[in-house]
Formats: structure tokens, C-alpha cells, sequence
């Protein structure tokens, strides 16, 4: 509640304006019962805080059973780039704040590729934060690769948007600062509209900063990665849909903080996954 996104020129009080989503009215109403006297403060943030720490526990007890839950889906089904998209789409769709599953499932995949060496060569850059502003934080995608700390390939995710004309423009400026750039594109959740229109836009970019520019679909990137992949000959498809599925379920875990530090709030995300593993596991696995 108390973050410097909500600073604001007036008191947490009963009228507070500004919109916070979550707890509100009982944010304010503890704020007001501390300043009137009636809870003591002290008392107030040990019980918020054992409050967290019982919700952290109830978190660890669910990413353990979500682990638990993909190892059995492992044992019971053959994995492939096909079984492996459909069930993280049927979460994302199924999901709140699908936009920013979208990033967590293509950063995922890198993730994998990565583990199996498929880009020796580069580093995939950390999972960024969903708000973060492009330009003051140097960012040019939500996926980055970096070769000695300059971003060569970028991927930038657009949920529920098909026309991408600002974004192209965005890019173009971006590109000026970023001159070790070599492949960037757009990622989208929709079909993208209009490309004939863009496409001689895309391809002068491409001209003047000497790079190759995509507009794919999820699917179309999904599967330009795993072909990828295949031609290095480090990995079989098998091999990391399965590390795919297992990255994505750990990101969500809390268990990669440090290559996906995900500050959004994961619980429900683990739910969910939870019940799409549940469904597709034969009734014997589910007991």
C-alpha cells in the first residue's frame, strides 16, 4: 500500500482519493485507528506481519504442491512443443493479468533454451518488472539477450493488441541507442492487423540499423524458438518442452528469483496451473 507509485499530497484517511487496488478500506481504516489511539502501532505490524509470514508459508505448501503435480503430468503424458504450448495457453487465458503470463511464458522458454546452451554465446537478461519504464531503465523488449552487456535480440510482448504502428516508431527510437542489436521484434496475442501496411516501415528500419524485424503471434514465436533449438542440436523437442513447462511452473514458484524475479502476487496464478495439471492427469494420478 505504502509504495511511491501512491504518493500522494494528502493523508491516508476514510476519503483517501487516489485509487488503490486490493485492501483499501481496511488500509485506511487501520491508518485512522493508529492515528486516533484506539490500536497501538507496534501491536498492529506484528500482527500484519505474522499475518504474512502464515500467507508465505501457505504459498510454499502450494508451489510444492504444483511441482509435485507437474512431475506426476510428466510421468503420465509424452511432452512435446504441442502439449507443452496448449496447457501454458490454457493458463494464460484462463488466468488475471494474462499480459504479463505472456512474458513470464516466453522469458520461460529462453530460460530452457539457455539451460541447454542454445545461444552459447549470449545471456538472457533477468525477467524485467511488468511497470517498468522502457526508456528510463534502457529496456527494448521484455525478452533480452545480452553479449558482452548490449542487448543483440529483443522480444517485446503485446497482449491484445494487433496494430503495432507506435510500437514500430518506439523501436526505431530505441534502436538509435542500442546499435548491438542484431534481431528485435513484436510478440502478439492477437493476429497481428494491417502488417502489409507496416511492412515498408519494418524493412527500412531494418535497412538503416542493419537488423531483422518480426511481427510473429505467440504460436509463430513459440515455434521459431523450438526450431531454433532443434538446429543447434543441443536439445530434443521433448527435452525442453519439458524444461519449458518446468521453468514456467518454477518462475511462478518463487523458485528463480534470480534469472525471474516476479514481484506480482503468484498465489492465484499457482491455483489455477494447479487445477489444469489436475485435469489432464489420468484419475489414478489424481488421488
Amino acid at each position: 500500500m505504502m509504495t511511491r507509485s501512491l504518493a500522494e499530497n494528502y493523508p491516508y484517511s476514510t476519503v483517501y482519493k487516489a485509487n488503490i487496488r486490493g485492501a483499501r478500506s481496511e488500509w485506511v481504516n487501520l491508518v485512522e485507528a493508529t492515528e486516533k489511539g484506539e490500536v497501538a502501532a507496534d501491536v498492529a505490524l506484528r500482527y500484519l506481519l505474522s499475518q504474512l509470514l502464515n500467507q508465505a508459508d501457505n504459498f510454499r505448501r502450494l508451489a510444492l504442491q504444483v511441482i509435485d503435480k507437474l512431475s506426476l503430468f510428466f510421468e503420465a503424458t509424452v511432452i512435446d512443443q504441442k502439449i507443452a504450448l496448449s496447457l501454458i495457453l490454457r493458463h494464460i487465458n484462463r488466468s488475471d493479468y494474462a499480459a504479463r503470463l505472456m512474458e513470464i511464458a516466453m522469458h520461460s522458454l529462453m530460460q530452457a533454451m539457455q539451460d541447454y546452451q542454445v545461444f552459447p554465446n549470449s545471456l538472457l537478461k533477468p525477467l524485467s518488472q511488468m511497470r517498468s519504464a522502457n526508456k528510463k531503465h534502457g529496456n527494448v523488449g521484455d525478452i533480452e539477450l545480452l553479449e558482452d552487456r548490449q542487448i543483440v535480440e529483443a522480444w517485446d510482448a503485446k497482449y491484445g493488441k494487433a496494430y503495432l504502428r507506435d510500437e514500430i516508431e518506439e523501436l526505431s527510437e530505441k534502436l538509435e541507442v542500442h546499435p548491438a542489436i542484431r534481431r528485435a521484434g513484436f510478440v502478439t496475442s492477437l493476429e497481428p492487423e494491417r502488417l502489409d501496411e507496416l511492412k515498408p516501415r519494418c524493412e527500412e528500419i531494418e535497412e538503416i540499423y542493419g537488423i531483422s524485424l518480426e511481427v510473429l503471434t505467440f504460436e509463430e514465436w513459440i515455434e521459431e524458438q523450438f526450431e531454433r533449438a532443434l538446429t543447434e542440436e543441443t536439445v530434443s523437442e521433448q527435452e525442453l518442452a519439458v524444461a519449458w513447462m518446468t521453468a514456467y511452473t518454477e518462475s511462478l514458484a518463487q523458485q528463480r528469483r534470480e534469472i525471474a524475479p516476479i514481484d506480482e502476487p503468484c498465489y492465484q496464478w499457482l491455483l489455477t496451473l494447479k487445477e489444469i495439471l489436475t485435469e489432464d492427469l489420468p484419475d489414478a494420478s489424481n488421488h
